[in-house]
């Protein structure tokens, strides 16, 4: 275990070194994002679905003005992989005509198809049938899907339209959105920095304001950690709840399956709540998106950083004081609110390595010599270089995971019994009105090398994955360098609907997404 706290540390050194040479690098500011000029862009797809049945908006027009910003905008950001304008055109116009036809009600819509006529974006790692299904990985370029994944064929079910699908880290193995295929997909705020991973073309899209609604995937930060960085929502269920059939990679291996969660990202904290409602329409159990929730009842525990050797976990004072800005808005509207003990969080990052290094990789993320760690730094220095087949990130991710992240196997032994006596204490600690405001990632978006070099600190939104709790990204405005900050809220199994009644009210209260300035 020595020597693992040694790695981390060291990768943090690395960081702190690289981080002025990265920014020397990089001096010269882009040019900003083009403004937003069509209003339609910048609302819920809530709203814009209730238009669309209520025949105050056809399909045609919502479909056309995100497909026209995408063009307008991927050019800075590189976030898509392959698009369906030209059929998601058509899917618009049939649409409409069933509207105009009389032979489907609003209410009927409404009840049965939510998502009458709105597009979404999809993350490339999630099976659409005949897009591109590569995963950003070499060995499978040119691949395509044969069919939807569960997960896809209920939001088409519900009538929503696909653009396209979008960037993601190579195998969704880092938290930079960067592979050999198709490159690295930049930040809508400042296009120099990393828009997070491995979801990150579905979350810049989205911050942008080219997408009304995204579908990524979370297997320890995938879904929030690239919320945070482009300034939006983001949930990652409870664990189990939607399946992560059709997702690549995917294995059977029970702690693959108990940590992978598919989940929406959005402009718009309702949105999440739509989405949501789809895809568990079939648990009883968490049909609960419509109960009226009195915030007066709920205890909400806060904690700012983790304490840990070094403070390698410590935040930026930003995101520290969003945290407590909400804490004492949600104290204000007459919740209970009160800081949360380290006991519960402290030891975190072992026990997420430790879950990690368990996990059966599936074969498609097997890098040949991968159990030699000489032959896979050689690789590494060659990815760094451009002269691998495979990212820098799959390869170190590959030392980490060949390695059981240099710990020994009595010390994983010791260390997930350890996490399972911590999930019985949050299964007591987060009753059916608790939840927890924390950090998501110590800082806001910063370099590909810096994110790189920093994936211990996904510790903070891999807590929800290890506990297979429900937890939502909130964003909470702009920096003083025009990046977004924010946090997350995490609830207790099966509550999804407590983490997104907490991240309406903040929304309500401080104003939620942000558009890029121009």
């Amino acid at each position: 275990m020595i020597f693992t706290i040694f790695m981390l540390l060291f990768l943090h050194f690395l960081s702190f070194v690289c981080k002025p040479f990265s920014a020397l690098i990089r001096i010269v500011k882009p040019p900003r994002l083009p403004p937003i000029t069509n209003s339609l862009l910048k609302e819920s797809a809530s709203s814009l679905a209730e238009k669309i049945r209520n025949r105050k908006l056809s399909s045609e027009t919502i479909v056309r003005a995100c497909i026209d910003r995408i063009k307008e905008v991927n050019p800075f950001l590189n976030a898509v992989i392959e698009d369906r304008f030209d059929e998601a055109l058509t899917d618009a116009k049939k649409c409409d005509a069933i509207l105009k036809s009389g032979k489907m009600t609003a209410a009927t819509l409404e009840k049965e198809m939510p998502l009458f006529g709105i597009p979404i974006t999809v993350k490339e790692s999630l099976s659409l049938n005949g897009m591109s299904y590569t995963g950003g990985n070499f060995d499978h370029k040119g691949r395509k899907a044969s069919r939807n994944s569960p997960a896809i064929e209920m939001l088409l079910n519900a009538g929503a339209i696909p653009l396209c699908v979008t960037n993601t880290s190579e195998l969704c193995c880092s938290i930079h959105t960067s592979n050999v295929l198709a490159g690295a997909t930049n930040n809508p705020y400042d296009t120099r920095i990393s828009p997070g991973g491995s979801s990150g073309g579905e979350a810049a899209l989205l911050g942008a304001g080219a997408s009304v609604l995204g579908i990524g995937s979370d297997l320890v930060g995938s879904i929030r950690i690239p919320s945070l960085f482009s300034g939006v929502f983001g949930h990652k269920p409870t664990t189990g709840i939607i399946s992560g059939e059709g997702h690549f990679p995917f294995s059977p291996d029970p702690t693959f399956v108990k940590l992978i969660v598919v989940g929406p990202i959005a402009r718009h904290a309702k949105d999440l709540r739509l989405v949501m409602k789809i895809f568990t329409s079939n648990f009883n159990e968490l049909s609960r998106f419509d109960e009226p929730i009195d915030l007066k009842t709920v205890r909400v525990l806060y904690i700012e950083k983790m304490d840990t050797i070094f403070d390698i976990y410590n935040t930026t004072s930003d995101i520290k004081e969003k945290i407590k800005d909400a804490a004492r808005h949600l104290r204000g509207i007459g919740a209970h609110v009160e800081q949360l003990s380290q006991e519960y969080v402290k030891y975190s990052h072992l026990y997420m390595l430790a879950s990690i290094c368990d996990i059966q990789v599936p074969d498609e993320m097997n890098i040949p010599n991968g159990d030699k760690i000489a032959l896979m730094l050689i690789e590494f220095c060659k990815a760094l270089l451009g002269l691998s087949k495979y990212s820098a990130q799959l390869v170190l991710s590959t030392i980490f995971t060949e390695q059981n992240a240099f710990l020994s196997p009595k010390e994983k032994q010791q260390l997930n019994g350890e996490k399972e006596i911590l999930r019985e204490k949050l299964n007591i600690l987060l009753d059916e009105r608790t939840v927890i405001l924390l950090p998501t990632f110590t800082q806001p978006a910063s370099y590909a090398e810096d994110v790189v070099l920093k994936t211990d600190c996904t510790t903070y939104a891999a807590l929800a994955n290890i506990m297979q709790f429900p937890a939502t990204h909130v964003p909470m405005g702009l920096n003083k360098d025009g990046l977004p900050v924010g946090f997350q809220v995490m609830a207790g199994c099966k509550n999804d609907h407590l983490c997104l009644a907490i991240a309406e009210e903040l929304e309500r209260a401080f104003g939620g997404w942000v558009p890029p300035p121009y």
